[in-house]
Order: C-alpha cells, then sequence, then structure tokens
C-alpha cells in the first residue's frame, strides 16, 4: 500500500504487470466498481472515483462468480469459472423483473464460444 494515489507511471507498470500475471493464467484481471471490490481493494481518492469502475487482478472465485463484471484478461484456465459466473449473472436478471425490463438484450455468450466467434471474424477479414 502506498498510503497515497499512484502516479501515472505507477498505475501504467501495475497495469503492465497485472496483464502479464493474467495472462500466465496466474489471475484475473477484472473491471469492477470500488464497492464490488473489497475493502482491501485499492480505491483511488481522485473526485468521482468512488463510482468509477477499476482493473483488478484477482485469483477469488467468489468474486469472479457472483458479481457481474467485464473480464480484462483470463487464460483458459479460468474460462469455466468466468462461464459459470455470466450463468448466475443471466439467472439473477431472468428472475429479477427490474433487471430484465433495463436489459433485455443482455445474454452471457460463454468465452470458448466468443473466442470461436472472434476469431471466424477475424479469419474473414482480408
Amino acid at each position: 500500500m502506498l498510503q497515497r494515489d499512484p502516479t501515472k507511471s505507477e498505475v501504467s507498470a501495475a497495469s503492465k504487470v497485472a496483464r502479464k500475471i493474467a495472462q500466465d493464467g496466474d489471475a484475473v484481471l477484472i473491471s469492477l466498481l470500488p464497492d464490488q471490490a473489497g475493502a482491501e481493494a485499492y480505491v483511488p481518492t481522485a473526485r468521482g472515483a468512488g463510482r468509477r469502475a477499476s482493473n483488478y487482478l484477482t485469483v477469488d472465485e467468489k468474486i469472479i462468480k457472483d458479481l457481474p463484471c467485464r473480464v480484462e484478461l483470463a487464460t483458459d484456465k479460468w474460462d469455466a469459472v468466468i462461464d459459470e459466473g455470466m450463468r448466475l449473472t443471466q439467472q439473477r436478471i431472468e428472475s429479477d423483473p427490474m433487471l430484465s425490463m433495463f436489459l433485455p438484450n443482455w445474454k452471457a455468450e460463454p468465452r470458448a464460444e466468443q473466442r470461436a466467434r472472434l476469431a471466424a471474424k477475424a479469419a474473414a477479414r482480408p
């Protein structure tokens, strides 16, 4: 803990290291709002930072499964955990009339299917 806001270069260096750790399959890099990430997570003190999503590197499967979050980077090792989280989020949306109303077209797409679709789309480009 720095006990201060990090500089831009410190944030950039930390982000590069986090991406490398996630690419190696040792953790998952996700975006969460500060109140979703838990008390031990760093929350920037800049104005409005308490409402902005930030990247977090985590191995906590409870966070990955229980919270609707955007996965920034994860290798095949984490696909099943992330897919389970997407499935649970889809169930919550479908069972909650208010969420269903606000997110009528939200549909979880398993990561393996998403990767295959993106690879096919990239291969189709000249």
